[in-house]
């Protein structure tokens, strides 16, 4: 049976090898985290309350910034940016803390209610560029759309386990790069 686990294990990850591109194609060169309610960053919510009054609602956001430099002669991404996907795997400290204080895994953006956002832009050949992503954590208005906002000391918790992930880049549903965050600004 180990031997059976074993072929498994060796069989699933050469495939997941042979399914990335190169991993020194491109390089996650920094990486900023900051918890903000900026809605340029991260857009607005316009709710009817009463009759005929509207109140907008800014959530509060954890918004990762990831500077990727590429490596190859090609830009990266052009014409398919919309293939490009990203996502945040948190270890269990950052799960466990985000998961009591904001009541759900904002990382599992299928089963998230909360909400999260992306924004990827095409990097030059041998060009640095940004990437960004953000989870909603909630507001600091009372509303249907979102729950109340984690307090400031809950927020700063958050903020300071923010990096205790890995960032997993994917093109076309494949898996192209695999960044651990803990570990880019030391």
């Amino acid at each position: 049976m180990k031997k059976y686990v074993g072929f498994l294990f060796i069989a699933l990850l050469l495939f997941i090898v042979s399914a990335c591109s190169n991993p020194e194609d491109i390089k996650l060169t920094k990486t900023d985290v900051v918890i903000t309610e900026n809605k340029d960053l991260i857009g607005s919510t316009t709710t009817t309350i009463g009759k005929h009054k509207n109140q907008t609602i800014v959530p509060t956001a954890l918004y990762y910034t990831f500077t990727v430099k590429n490596n190859t002669n090609k830009p990266i991404f052009s014409s398919q940016l919309n293939k490009v996907k990203m996502r945040i795997e948190p270890d269990r400290d950052l799960l466990s803390v985000v998961e009591d204080t904001v009541g759900s895994n904002i990382y599992s953006v299928n089963k998230s209610k909360i909400g999260w956002g992306q924004g990827v832009e095409e990097i030059a050949a041998k060009g640095t560029g940004e990437f960004n992503l953000y989870y909603k954590l909630g507001a600091k208005q009372k509303s249907d759309e979102l729950p109340l906002a984690p307090t400031e000391e809950e927020l700063q918790n958050i903020k300071a386990l923010a990096l205790k992930a890995t960032l997993i880049v994917s093109k076309d549903g494949k898996e192209i790069a695999r960044f651990k965050l803990d570990r880019i600004n030391k």
